[in-house]
């Protein structure tokens, strides 16, 4: 089964910079319990 190909058609920001927002949301997870230990 294929997955459908990702279109960026629309977006303010290049490919390469949405590429990398993700990848560093998912390898450093943030949210307000970890900020406050």
């Amino acid at each position: 089964m294929n997955s459908p190909a990702v279109s960026y058609k629309n977006h303010r920001f290049p490919p390469q910079i949405i590429a990398r927002a993700v990848w560093l949301y998912f390898r450093f997870p943030l949210s307000l319990r970890m900020v406050e230990e």
